[in-house]
């Protein structure tokens, strides 16, 4: 019996090292979450005069984002918008957004890790924070996203009017939205 473990370790490890050593020059992609990783909330998200903001900084010297990936919580319809930051550290021009249904099929019961993923276009290189908008498109939608209870201090609700668009008050909620990015060569 021993043997046979030991033999399945070992053929498990040969697998593991059958790809041989990374190929030089390899893509590296960085997740950038602020989550604890557990979803515990639903909340309401707001309509589309209004959003929540996720700051991330990647700390790069340059990066482009590839893409989102987050947790339903409720189907209906859910607008991203993609920021890069302006010249008072605040969400700058619109780069990116996605606006779309996510049915009963891509919505997860909060453990059984059913995540989705939506791949963003080529962007130009950026430096600096990167602000991921989440808003329902109409006052009432019902679309929900999984969100953890720890306040990561990087989650803000603002209003989208351009003279208007202050970061306006910090969440004490962290959605379940990270944003994955990879370093500019």
């Amino acid at each position: 019996m021993r043997s046979m473990m030991l033999g399945m370790v070992l053929l498990g490890s040969a697998c593991a090292t059958t790809g041989g050593a990374p190929t030089v020059g390899a893509v590296r992609e960085i997740e950038m979450a602020h989550d604890d990783g557990r979803p515990a909330e639903r909340p309401i998200l707001p309509a589309s005069s209004f959003e929540l903001l996720i700051k991330n900084e990647p700390n790069m010297p340059s990066f482009r984002p590839v893409r989102l990936r987050f947790m339903v919580a409720q189907p209906g319809r859910i607008q991203f918008q993609l920021y890069d930051t302006n010249e008072e550290g605040r969400p700058g021009r619109l780069l990116y957004r996605i606006e779309r249904d996510y049915g009963p099929a891509l919505t997860s019961n909060g453990t059984d890790g059913k995540w989705v993923i939506e791949t963003l276009p080529p962007l130009p290189p950026m430096r600096g924070p990167v602000w991921v908008g989440v808003a329902v498109p109409e006052a009432g939608g019902e679309a929900r996203l999984w969100a953890a209870k720890n306040d990561s201090g990087r989650v803000f609700q603002r209003d989208v009017e351009p003279q208007t668009a202050l970061i306006s008050s910090p969440v004490p909620y962290t959605p379940l939205v990270r944003l994955v990015v990879q370093p500019d060569r």
